[in-house]
């Protein structure tokens, strides 16, 4: 596992020395392989689709500006860089929405919904994400583990994955399929009583 995170570390100090000196191949490679985690990210708590892709192209921009001025001091924590620009994006999009309500005029203004879970929904994630880890966990085959966790979970590009663990996109699905059958198999036995 410990190689495994230093590829992803080597991978975002390679990404953001070749940017610093003006690879665009590199940014190019920077936003595909941060796309999917970043509208994630917004899409948990924006549901307008212009919106989000307002706050998906802003992300970017920011990402960029910031690697090409050389300000980002932590290279090797690039996808936590990418990944917090994109959630201060989205705070500072509900505080300027919170702001033009307030000025609207109007005597009684609604909350903004609340983008996270309330407490029950908060209990059933973490008794769901523990039901998870415990089946992960109990998988004989380590390589179904790593297959599940870095894609399911992780959310690793399937390529990543491929090139880490020696195998060719149809051989990953194969594992995959197999390894989610598997998976769900224990699930419904842990659900159904053992």
């Amino acid at each position: 596992m410990r190689n495994l995170v230093m590829n992803g570390t080597g991978r975002g100090t390679d990404l953001v020395a070749r940017i610093e000196v003006g690879d665009l191949q590199a940014e190019a490679e920077l936003v595909e392989h941060y796309s999917h985690s970043v509208k994630i990210t917004i899409r948990r708590e924006v549901s307008d689709a212009m919106t989000i892709d307002d706050l998906y192209q802003e992300t970017f921009r920011i990402v960029l500006e910031k690697i090409r001025q050389g300000d980002v001091r932590e290279p090797e924590r690039l996808s936590g860089f990418v990944l917090s620009v994109a959630k201060n994006l989205i705070i500072a999009y509900f505080r300027q929405a919170a702001r033009q309500a307030g000025m609207s005029g109007a005597d009684e203004i609604e909350p903004l919904p609340n983008p996270g879970p309330d407490q029950l929904e908060e209990f059933l994630q973490r008794e769901t994400a523990d039901l998870v880890r415990q089946i992960l966990r109990s998988m004989p085959n380590q390589r179904d583990i790593q297959v599940l966790f870095r894609f399911y979970l992780a959310e690793d590009d399937k390529e990543q994955i491929c090139a880490d663990l020696g195998m060719t996109i149809l051989h990953f699905n194969v594992v995959l399929h197999r390894a989610r059958e598997r998976f769900r198999k224990l699930y419904k036995r842990v659900l159904d009583g053992k």
